[in-house]
């Protein structure tokens, strides 16, 4: 069914490909504590979870500029979680992405200082995403790239998840991890 922006498999239900698109955002979720473990993916790809590297345990004031990047960062990837992928098309879930990739590079730029260790690990999931978003150029469809757009979404957020965990508890205005809706 063509939609604007970019075709979506046909034999891929809006709910099954929206649940697809999302499960790499599920994972983080698990690991952000809200006590909701992710869905079963009902394709090929299959998410592992990473250790994450634990943010450091300290009392530390934090710059608005922090604050604000991972309020940013959080809305971004809440955004992921509620996308459907079947109404904004491949344009759509792409602009999605590149909406994530910045969020994480402002975060990068904000949590240099107090989180050095886990900030590496942030750029080179967002190194991966970016390749990932270069590849949905050319793409027929969504449906290809499933796997590829899991694993990166899922990566990015999992070693972002400990800096923002950690803003969260010093910062205001930091969304909390949503959940997709029930299907």
């Amino acid at each position: 069914m063509p939609h604007a922006g970019g075709d979506v498999e046909p034999g891929l239900g809006r709910r099954a490909l929206a649940h697809l698109i999302v499960a790499g955002a599920l994972g983080c979720a698990a690991i952000a504590g809200c006590g909701t473990s992710p869905a079963p993916s009902a394709g090929p790809a299959t998410i592992t979870p990473t250790a994450a590297v634990p943010a450091p345990a300290t009392s530390t004031a934090y710059s608005a500029a922090l604050c604000s990047a991972a309020a940013q960062f959080q809305t971004a990837a809440n955004a992921i979680v509620t996308l459907d992928a079947t109404k904004v098309g491949t344009d759509g879930v792409k602009a999605a992405l590149q909406n994530l990739q910045t969020a994480g590079r402002n975060l990068v730029a904000a949590a240099k200082d107090q989180f050095g260790p886990q900030v590496a690990g942030v750029e080179q999931s967002l190194a991966s995403l970016q390749t990932t978003i270069a590849g949905l150029s050319d793409q027929p469809s969504l449906s290809a790239k499933l796997g590829a757009l899991i694993s990166s979404v899922s990566d990015v957020e999992q070693a972002a998840e400990p800096i923002v965990a950690s803003v969260r508890t010093g910062c205001t205005g930091v969304p909390v991890v949503e959940t997709p809706p029930a299907s």
